[in-house]
């Protein structure tokens, strides 16, 4: 006979721990001063720059950081080590980012020459690659549009939910959906990770892939129930995650095996977007079992008792 496996003994254990995580995270980030967003929603200058011709061997990202340190660079080495090429970002002051008249196109235009400019002076040899700038009030869209998507995301999953499911289902899929969409940015805010489209991205990416997890556990949950009436819900809830775990542990190491080896060998460029990535499996994988099944328990309770 199968062994179930008690899941729901430890929900309010799960639900501490996951609101825990996200008070202590959140006011880190408060702390830190907020969310670092990229110049893709603030604005700024991006400039990818060869450093293979220049005279100074001992040039790295600390060396350019600190030779630039009047725009105040990220620096991020790209491609094969010997090539020697470099992203540096700049972003606009907050004066400019605000979309004050300080921020004509006339100003950006300038700091960009500025930088170049001294990119040139600090390092005999550095070849521009390509250049890219984001106004103020471009970036200032693209943030608000970016929030606006990420929110319509959300309203979409959930109508598709309300739809696919009865109340106490739909209800815990949006809950759990919730739960991953703020866990996921509270770490990226934790961590630092700068936010930019490519960020966006992974974050909607897992929406859907959390989600996906749900609905099986939930598909499981009402077969299970129909088929044996005669046990509790509690016990519905139980054996339907514990005939599941097979397959989500299968589905989420061969996913999380793929996207470890593009954190280890995917380059700075793709850093970021497969730590958020990977954090979010965990939390999705997490949510589907100790967060979306038992506010479905919850609710089930609840109408019981009405």
């Amino acid at each position: 006979m199968e062994k179930t496996i008690d899941f729901l003994k430890y929900r309010y254990i799960s639900m501490g721990a996951s609101l825990l995580f996200i008070i202590v995270l959140g006011l880190s980030t408060f702390i830190k001063g907020g969310f670092n967003y990229g110049i893709d929603f603030v604005g700024g200058h991006k400039v990818i720059a060869n450093f293979q011709d220049s005279q100074d061997a001992s040039v790295n990202e600390g060396v350019i950081r600190r030779a630039l340190s009047d725009f105040d660079p990220t620096v991020q080495q790209i491609g094969d080590e010997s090539r020697k090429t470099y992203i540096i970002i700049t972003k606009l002051e907050e004066a400019a980012a605000s979309g004050t008249e300080q921020a004509d196109n006339n100003d950006t235009i300038v700091k960009i020459e500025l930088l170049k400019k001294a990119l040139n002076e600090k390092f005999s040899g550095v070849t521009i690659e390509s250049e890219e700038t984001v106004g103020p009030a471009i970036g200032d869209y693209l943030r608000n549009a970016a929030w606006k998507l990420s929110l319509m995301s959300i309203v979409m999953m959930s109508i598709y939910l309300a739809f696919r499911f009865e109340v106490k289902f739909a209800v815990g899929g949006m809950v759990a959906l919730f739960h991953d969409m703020i866990m996921s940015v509270v770490f990226c805010g934790f961590m630092g990770i700068e936010i930019d489209i490519q960020v966006l991205a992974a974050l909607l990416t897992l929406y859907g892939y959390s989600s996906n997890d749900t609905i099986v556990i939930f598909d499981r949950i009402r077969e299970t129930n129909k088929l044996d009436s005669k046990i509790t819900f509690t016990e519905v809830i139980n054996k339907s995650i514990t005939q599941t775990m097979s397959r989500t542990i299968l589905t989420g190491s061969t996913t999380l095996f793929v996207v470890f080896s593009l954190f280890l060998f995917g380059g700075e460029t793709l850093h970021d977007f497969s730590l958020i990535l990977l954090v979010g499996i965990l939390i999705g994988t997490y949510s589907s079992i100790f967060i979306a099944s038992p506010v479905v328990y919850g609710w089930e309770k609840l109408t019981e008792k009405k």
